[in-house]
Parts: C-alpha cells; structure tokens; sequence
C-alpha cells in the first residue's frame, strides 16, 4: 500500500511540474508575468528600478490542477540611493513556494547582491548574485511517510540598463544536484535565462514594450515567453503574451495606485493553452502587487542627473 500511494504521488508531482514548468520537476516555475519578475531569474537585476520596493504574486492553475499554486515574496534595498555617479549596492531577499495539493511543498530561499556600474550617464551596467536553498518535502499521510530534502542553490547574473531598455543573462542553479525526499529521485539541473525589454514612446499619454524572455537547458531542452505591454497614461497596463508552442496570455493592471506618498503597482493575467495543447499545460492566472515606499521611489532606470517628477 505504502508503495502504491508513494507512486501516486511521484506521477501527480510529475504532471503537475511539467504543467507549470514544462521542464520537469527540477526547475522554477515560470511566471506569466515575467516581465515583472526579472529578480526572480537574474539577481542583478535588483535595485534597478527603485531603491526600495517589495513584490508578491501567486500563480494559480486552474481544472484538474486547481489545487495547485505558486506563491512569491521578494523585497531589495539599494544602500546608497544617492552615490551619483558612482557604484550603487543592493540587497534583497526572495522566497518562492509551489504547493500542490495537500501534500507536496517545493520552496525556494535565496539572498541576493547586485553592484550597479554606470557606464554612461544613461547606461548602466550590474552583476549579481542569489545564494539559497531548495527543500522538496511530501508531508505524511495516516498511509505514508512523508519526507524533506535540501539542496544548496546559487544564480549569477548580468544586466544591462537604460532608460528605455533592460537586457540581462543569467546561469541558475548554477550547482547540479538531486533531491530525494521520498523514493523519486529530482534531478537540479543547471539553466541559461535571457531576458529583454526595450520601451517605445508612441505619444505623450502611450508607450508600448517588446518583451522576452527565453530559457535555455540544451539544444533539445528550452523555451520562450514574448510579451507587448502597453501603458497608458503612465498608469493603465495592458499586454499581450505568447509561450512558445503552448498558449496565449493576457495581462492587465494599474502601475500608479497612490496611498499618499507610498507607490502600489498590482497586474492580474490570464493564461490559456493552444487548442489542443491542453495536456499537463492547463489554464492558468496570476495577481501580483508591488509596493514601494516613498523613500524608494525613483523612475525606471533613472540616469543619476534626474530626480522624479512629483505629482
């Protein structure tokens, strides 16, 4: 009996990894909104909007695998705001946990550092790193065992920023391993993650944003998210996305919720598969909220020479 229900929860766990990953077990789960969670994959990208913000989402899938959420947290602070002209620090800290039903926890824990080199008034350049851990754990039924593993966990990352443009790379898991929490073995594979944004001025009140991200494991292993972002007003988002060879997204939210001073950003997403691409790749929707405190608040990649508009 023991034996039966362990491998009903190693196939349940393999279905619902390669649903939200597409990759198998062994790697993070992608997000629909990726293109506002650069830190999540590359820790160089923190700091790079703000000296000080705070960001949280859930992804949740819905029919057969509506038991079955993602749940981020991530916070950084830049340590010297006000260095014009020079080096700037970051730290933060992030934790991610998918929960699959009752019984099976995967979190992910990592600090993170990134120095931000301006090489222009205009363009900077930053490098980063997350060091962490992983912990599988299958909690025990009146029927089975449970069980917990570790693993230590490391991401090294570059990124290059302008006013109107973000383009980084990053190694993730940078230390193969396998976790074994129960009788399945998991194997942490090392991943490459590509990702760019390059904003357009259309008019006064609209710009647009090609965005991408790709992830890269081997020749025969990778995928691609593209999105197109709108914001009106410097306030409303709406963005279209695409996953390469499995469904289609649609985003929308508010980038300028004002509690006086305090800045809220908050943007739900709606993701479905292709027609016939239903399989171990189910619907899906995203909330994410950013919050930056007034102390924190600086335009996107903001030269040194600027301050931010007060409204």
């Amino acid at each position: 009996m023991r034996i039966s229900i362990v491998v009903s929860v190693v196939l349940l766990s393999t279905s619902i990894s390669g649903a939200q990953a597409q990759s198998g077990a062994g790697f993070p789960v992608q997000f629909i909104q990726f293109f506002k969670t650069y830190n999540l994959i590359n820790p160089a990208s923190i700091g790079k909007d703000s000296a000080v913000e705070f960001k949280t989402g859930n992804k949740s899938l819905t029919g057969a695998f509506s038991g079955v959420r993602t749940f981020y947290f991530n916070g950084n602070v830049v340590l010297n705001p006000s260095s014009k002209g020079k080096s700037r620090h970051a730290l933060g800290a992030s934790f991610i946990n998918d929960k699959e039903g009752d019984y099976i926890n995967r979190n992910r824990a990592a600090l993170l550092y990134a120095v931000h080199l301006p090489l222009t008034r205009k363009i900077t350049m930053s490098a980063g790193f997350a060091v962490g851990f992983l912990n599988f754990a299958y909690k025990a039924s009146n029927i089975s065992a449970g069980g917990s593993a570790f693993a230590p966990n490391a991401d090294v990352g570059l990124w290059l920023h302008g006013l109107n443009f973000n383009i980084g790379i990053s190694g993730n898991q940078i230390f193969p391993t396998t976790l074994s929490p129960i009788d399945e073995i998991y194997t942490i594979e090392r991943h490459y993650n590509l990702a760019a944004d390059r904003t357009f001025v259309l008019s006064p009140y609209v710009s647009m944003t090609p965005a991408l991200v790709l992830r890269w494991v081997d020749q025969d292993n990778y995928n691609a998210d593209v999105a197109l972002i709108l914001l009106v007003q410097r306030n409303v988002m709406v963005a279209g996305g695409y996953k390469y060879d499995k469904g289609v997204s649609l985003s929308g939210g508010l980038e300028k919720i004002k509690i006086g001073r305090q800045l809220l950003k908050m943007t739900f997403s709606y993701y479905a598969p292709l027609a016939g691409l239903t399989y171990y790749n189910p619907q899906s929707y995203e909330l994410s909220f950013q919050f930056i405190p007034a102390r924190g608040r600086k335009s996107k990649n903001q030269p040194d020479d600027q301050t931010e508009e007060e409204e």
